[in-house]
């Protein structure tokens, strides 16, 4: 990261954890790994200090850490993903919020703020007790208490009176959605260090049974890549137990009797089972309710990963909305949301190499059917006449329509035998359109009968083919299709499945960077500059006289265009010379269009800006710093205007909507970070 993402990453630790675990941060980022004598030593902090804001940053996974099994060492490194994602705290708990609720938005709040915490330990945060009484009671009754809370103090908060059903409820809902994950030892570590200890723990390339050493080295690559993989989503088990360790859960025996050692554990699990987990080695029978119980023992973070591929799902349907509809972008949310579970991260890396630079299989890529999005948009009346019609001639519509079967014809050769042939599609089409109505009636009165001894039972599943809005909404997914970013992939329907659609994410996001690019340059330096970028992203490196040529422009009037872009680094210019002369009127000057470049500027401005806001922030927090701090005192919050005078109240008020104001604009900055970097 540059410069001034460092700064940003500092005044964001310190707004929120104070100056001494900015100061350690600090110099972690400007020195990289180190000791902790190190660190006492470029901090100038006692040992005490060091060590003291040291634990809040590894509690809150701001700083790796990892101890070498050679010497013993243990090194420090600033995690500036964790860092950079306190700016983004409003936004996780906006989102958990609409997702699971108000009261999961503040278990989301309290979890940002403690970087990870025990069940049990939120259990009793939030006022409810889980103490051997309740899971004896619960053993006995077989089901949940009917007052939970009946043995509790009646003098709590109305903001802790939640009951028991409902914690756990909530948190199981965040688990189901990934929303906090279970806390593993790799996510205290570097990508680098966990790839160290996982070369370690796998066979060494030579013990692989393979012909070549290149075969070897490529199955111990994916052995570490699996490993990798199962402590990233703490699914280090046994393969029948990957969602239960996911969802945090343990299985309990069906019976309380202990199993013998030759005797396998049935693999019964379901996220539908009921079950309550108490102290390690007790056994407790299943519930009869609706609440989920988890292990107390359990320690849960907020997954950033999970929350950034929610906050893409957002992005995509605000821009559907602006370039196309709200109808249509409706429709969009509701196939994003129906992928949403198959979709871990923004970014996963391809399992096989040799795939990176090739297009994506969609037949890989997560699907969601035409019949489930026709079930879950429940009120589809407004879809209905949200489209217009266009001309037939002007949409190609034969890719999305259904593959016909291949009739095969007999035709006679010269010496008069009969060879199979492959019937046109104009004989395809005569063919089909002389039988319909024969075939339609042939089932028409057939109905009765059967084929063999299997009935036709016309309830034995639902169909939406004869559902009156299932074709209003296949064209808001059509229109989604044959948009020019690719919001959606159509995969047709075959023998055995039926019409499905699915999302090439890099493609996507591909698509939309080059469009924010675009957004970004007509905003800044007009229509012109934009027509310019977008013919240098086409063809690649131009001369001056085939982008006159091109773009319809005056020298003179493109030059005034291309000077300024130039300046800001979004377009760039090389110098092709003819001869070895050097001479102006010998040489070439090519203009070309780099959007990583283009990007990275971008980003670098970005940060340069967020991280001067948040300075802006602490400046102007100084000059009212007493009156915030009698303002935020227990005995004068909501009672302002009774201990405040009015000058400070005034002041107060200016420093409050300025502060709003700021913080405002850093999170409408954040949104352009997050497309143009994390989506």
């Amino acid at each position: 990261m540059s410069r001034h993402a460092y700064e940003l990453c500092t005044l964001l630790v310190d707004d929120t954890y104070g100056e001494l675990t900015s100061r350690i941060f600090e110099v972690l980022l400007c020195y990289g790994r180190l000791s902790l004598p190190a660190l006492q030593h470029h901090t100038h902090l006692s040992y005490r200090l060091v060590k003291h804001g040291l634990s809040v940053l590894v509690q809150q996974h701001l700083v790796l850490w990892y101890t070498s099994s050679d010497d013993h060492l243990t090194l420090y490194e600033a995690n500036t993903t964790v860092a950079y994602s306190l700016v983004r705290s409003g936004k996780y708990i906006k989102i958990a919020e609409a997702q699971a609720g108000e009261f999961a938005g503040k278990v989301i709040s309290d979890l940002l703020l403690l970087g990870h915490a025990r069940v049990g330990d939120l259990v009793q945060a939030y006022g409810v007790g889980q103490s051997r009484s309740t899971h004896d009671r619960l053993a006995a009754t077989r089901g949940p208490p009917s007052n939970p809370l009946s043995g509790l103090s009646e003098g709590r908060n109305e903001e802790q009176s939640v009951t028991l059903e409902s914690i756990y409820g909530t948190l199981c809902d965040l688990l189901r959605t990934e929303s906090v994950s279970r806390v593993h030892l790799s996510h205290f570590r570097s990508d680098a260090d966990n790839r160290s200890e996982a070369e370690k723990l796998v066979p060494k390339p030579e013990e692989y049974k393979a012909k070549s050493k290149r075969e070897q080295d490529a199955q111990h690559e994916a052995a570490v890549k699996r490993k990798l993989k199962e402590w990233k989503y703490c699914a280090d088990g046994e393969e029948g137990e990957v969602e239960d360790l996911r969802k945090g859960k343990k299985r309990l025996h069906q019976d309380s009797e202990p199993r013998r050692p030759d005797q396998k554990r049935q693999r019964l699990y379901s996220p539908l089972i009921q079950e309550v987990v108490g102290i390690p080695g007790e056994v407790y029978l299943p519930m009869l309710g609706e609440t989920d119980y988890l292990d107390s023992n359990l320690i849960l973070r907020v997954n950033h990963a999970k929350f950034v591929v929610l906050m893409r799902n957002d992005h995509l349907v605000d821009l559907a909305d602006r370039i196309i509809s709200t109808s249509t972008a409706r429709v969009y949310a509701q196939v994003l949301r129906a992928l949403e579970p198959k979709v871990q991260e923004c970014r996963e890396e391809p399992e096989d190499l040799n795939k990176i630079d090739a297009e994506a299989d969609l037949g890989s890529l997560p699907q969601v059917s035409t019949d489930e999005l026709v079930g879950a948009i429940k009120d589809s009346s407004e879809l209905v006449n949200a489209l217009g019609k266009s001309d037939d001639g002007r949409l190609d519509m034969a890719q999305f329509d259904h593959p016909k079967k291949r009739r095969k014809k007999q035709v006679i050769s010269d010496n008069g035998s009969v060879v199979d042939g492959e019937a046109s599609l104009d004989e395809e089409e005569d063919a089909s359109d002389s039988n319909d109505e024969d075939n339609i009636s042939d089932v028409s009165s057939d109905l009765d009968e059967v084929n063999g001894e299997a009935g036709f039972d016309p309830n034995a599943m639902p169909s939406f083919s004869h559902n009156p809005h299932r074709e209003p909404i296949r064209n808001h997914l059509l229109v989604l299709a044959m948009h020019p970013l690719s919001f959606l992939q159509h995969l047709p329907k075959t023998s055995i499945l039926p019409e499905r659609w699915t999302i090439d994410f890099p493609t996507l996001m591909k698509n939309v960077i080059h469009h924010t690019l675009l957004e970004i340059i007509t905003s800044r330096h007009g229509l012109p500059a934009a027509r310019l970028t977008r013919i240098l992203f086409d063809k690649g490196k131009t001369d001056e006289k085939v982008l006159c040529s091109t773009s319809l422009l005056a020298q003179k009037t493109m030059r005034s265009y291309l000077l300024p872009l130039h300046k800001a680094g979004m377009i760039g210019l090389q110098e092709v010379p003819r001869d070895n002369s050097r001479n102006p009127q010998r040489t070439n000057f090519l203009w070309f269009f780099d959007p990583e470049r283009c990007k990275a500027k971008m980003l670098e401005e970005t940060y340069k800006t967020m991280a001067r806001c948040l300075g802006r922030a602490r400046v102007e927090g100084e000059k009212v710093k007493g009156t915030v701090e009698k303002a935020s005192r227990s005995d004068v919050i909501g009672k302002e205007e009774k201990f405040l005078g009015v000058q400070e109240l005034e002041a107060l008020n200016v420093w409050r909507e300025m502060d709003e104001r700021i913080w405002g604009e850093v999170s409408r900055l954040d949104d352009l970070v997050a497309c143009l970097r994390d989506f």
